[in-house]
């Protein structure tokens, strides 16, 4: 523990492409298993939103299973503790902590680094292989900002110097000592709240989401970090004797942690036009940390569900640059509400997908609109149906045939039945000659399967 910088135990100054070849893909991952969450189905609009389903853990307690996942793993890893909480009080407001936080993005988005926001003000960065003057340069943001405050104005080379402390976590006795540290903290996060709890079970719930709210929520959201909060489903071909065939792996954001995270006691889903502009921006963070990821040395395809105004922007420029020639292992959806709403605009996102490469899926189809509506006149390459309980005897038998003869034409290859919640639901697809699923069941399939494999 140390109050002064100090590298960890191996160089982090080492270049940013051997970062990429190292453990991102490991700490998404592991930080989306810290909140003991299962996959979910995704919302109808956009980005693979997750409807809340269970509690979220504090970010002091995310901090401290972290630490326990890293343990024996340490290699190239420090953290920094910055003590906000010692900051005068008049500097202590919340909008002047969520601009420190903000001080960060950079640094979260280009190399493998996570920033716990934790209840008391305090923040912890941690870093795998961060070279040691791109955590400085961000650090003198937040030193700039509370620069009037006795605790930041100290020469951060000084010995005394109070404002950070930092953690070679390579070394055993650094990583025990932030390990008690973060113990403690969500011991006392976790009494703090007990005793919250009934005072804000008084303040107003499920506020709607509108645009005063927004701005503020919008911004939050292109400055939180939600690696940890990326989840991800896959989509199953099934075959015969009770083999199966993992197609892709589609990667979503779970909106139960954003919410709460950036915005509790909102609900996102109030106003679906407004909801539909922040998942604008959350398309555009996903892309960022996705982006980190070595496609090289993917295992397997991905998908990600994506507005049209995303594909056709910058910012999927840029994925795309950082993807290069592995597109074809990305599958990008696109639900047909929105391509309704502007169908020339997706005729163009969807052959400057197909012509570098990536899968292009149409979702959000009903069962009974392939009745009125012939989904290869889009020229997907995947259409994705979503199933549900209520379509059960809703169509005839002799327009099961026509349903057969549309998933004919379609490809009976390029048709997934999404929200498959059951072995009827299944059957239902096999009997218009589609093999290919996800859902919550399929979920149950492919983990027996990955047993199964593994036994």
């Amino acid at each position: 523990m140390h109050n002064s910088r100090k590298a960890p135990g191996r160089d982090p100054s080492r270049d940013h492409e051997n970062q990429g070849r190292q453990a991102n893909a490991r700490f998404m991952d592991g930080s989306r298993m810290a909140r003991g969450e299962q996959r979910h189905p995704m919302a109808n609009y956009s980005s693979g939103i997750l409807l809340p389903e269970r509690e979220v853990l504090s970010e002091e307690r995310l901090l401290l299973d972290y630490l326990g996942r890293l343990e024996g793993n340490c290699d190239g890893m420090c953290a920094v503790h910055i003590h906000l909480s010692s900051l005068r009080q008049v500097n202590r407001k919340p909008n002047y902590i969520r601009i420190a936080a903000r001080s960060f993005e950079s640094l979260i988005n280009n190399f493998d680094a996570a920033l716990f926001s934790l209840a008391n003000a305090d923040m912890v960065l941690v870093c795998r292989n961060v070279p040691v003057r791109q955590v400085d340069a961000s650090l003198y943001k937040v030193r700039t900002l509370f620069g009037n405050d006795p605790l930041a104005a100290a020469a951060e080379s000084a010995l005394d110097d109070e404002f950070t402390t930092w953690y070679d976590l390579f070394q055993p006795n650094d990583y025990q000592a932030l390990a008690a540290v973060a113990g403690s903290l969500a011991t006392a996060a976790e009494r703090a709240g007990n005793r919250e709890k009934k005072g804000s079970m008084d303040a107003p719930e499920n506020s709607p989401l509108n645009p005063g709210n927004l701005s503020v929520i919008n911004g939050r959201l292109r400055n939180t970090r939600i690696a940890d909060l990326i989840h991800y489903q896959p989509a199953m071909r099934i075959m015969s004797e009770a083999k199966g065939e993992i197609l892709f792996h589609e990667h979503f954001v779970s909106m139960a942690a954003l919410q709460k995270r950036i915005a509790p006691g909102i609900n996102f889903f109030g106003n679906i036009w407004l909801f539909q502009y922040l998942t604008e921006t959350l398309d555009q963070r996903m892309l960022a940390v996705l982006g980190r990821r070595n496609f090289g040395k993917l295992n397997g395809a991905i998908s990600l569900n994506l507005n049209i105004s995303t594909i056709i922007s910058q910012g999927f420029q840029n994925f795309h640059r950082k993807v290069g020639g592995h597109s074809g292992k990305i599958v990008i959806e696109m639900q047909l509400v929105n391509i309704f709403s502007d169908t020339g605009a997706f005729a163009y996102a969807r052959d400057l997908l197909q012509e570098r490469g990536y899968r292009v899926l149409i979702d959000g189809l009903s069962p009974l609109s392939l009745q009125f509506f012939d989904p290869g006149l889009l020229r997907a390459d995947l259409v994705k149906v979503i199933w549900g309980p209520e379509f059960v005897g809703e169509v005839p038998a002799g327009r099961m045939v026509e349903l057969r003869d549309i998933v004919d034409r379609v490809g009976r290859g390029n048709i997934i039945l999404g929200r498959v919640d059951s072995n009827y639901a299944v059957k239902w697809g096999l009997s218009l000659g589609v093999n290919r699923f996800q859902g919550h069941y399929i979920d149950r399939i492919a983990e027996a399967l990955a047993f199964k494999q593994g036994a």
